[in-house]
């Protein structure tokens, strides 16, 4: 996942979201600047628009933005400052921008379509406690944002390889564990996925 993780953000850099805010764009910089380690290096914050030049985006950051954005992270407590190393300013992602950042990683996940469908429906469900509501109307969302088809009121399905964003998305929202993926061939009401998929 880590690698696809990457990729996401380069592709949300290479986009043209134009829309999109400085302080976002900064933090996936730095993710991308610094993954796995999660530590980014400047040389000295002054001079951080120029490390953030290193790095392809369709939005260029004006050195205020990227000052900005950075005091605004840094106040949030998404980056934080480790020290210097010869003459080295080391900023690093905290576990609240981790966070923020897997979450921002799940706007931007798309299930890639193969070219040819190889027969096989994938069935998402689940059973989640009560008390994990929100958990359970996060992940019914995703699955409708990604789309998927409801086949009943916990089983969802689609037509192509999905289980690591499935699980990506389940664990994130702490209910892994309640959550089953499973692939089938043969479906009695196959017809109705077809016809939804537009096979």
């Amino acid at each position: 996942m880590e690698q696809s993780y990457r990729d996401r953000f380069q592709e949300f850099l290479d986009s043209g979201t134009t829309g999109a805010k400085a302080t976002k764009i900064a933090l996936v910089l730095i993710a991308i600047a610094s993954v796995p380690a999660l530590t980014f290096i400047a040389a000295g914050m002054g001079n951080a628009v120029q490390v953030f030049k290193q790095f392809k985006t369709s939005q260029k950051l004006t050195p205020k933005q990227i000052s900005d954005s950075l005091r605004y992270l840094r106040a949030r407590h998404l980056i934080e400052y480790v020290g210097e190393k010869n003459g080295k300013t080391i900023v690093k992602i905290t576990k609240r921008g981790e966070k923020k950042l897997r979450a921002f990683d799940i706007e931007l996940m798309e299930i890639k379509k193969p070219k040819r469908w190889d027969g096989k429906w994938r069935f998402v469900i689940f059973d989640i406690p009560i008390r994990f509501n929100k958990g359970r109307d996060a992940l019914r969302f995703h699955l409708i944002d990604l789309g998927f088809y409801q086949f009943q009121k916990s089983a969802w399905v689609y037509p192509y390889p999905c289980e690591d964003e499935i699980i990506f998305i389940a664990d994130f929202f702490r209910v892994g564990k309640y959550v089953e993926v499973f692939t089938a061939e043969n479906v009695l009401q196959e017809y109705r996925l077809k016809k939804y998929f537009d096979f």
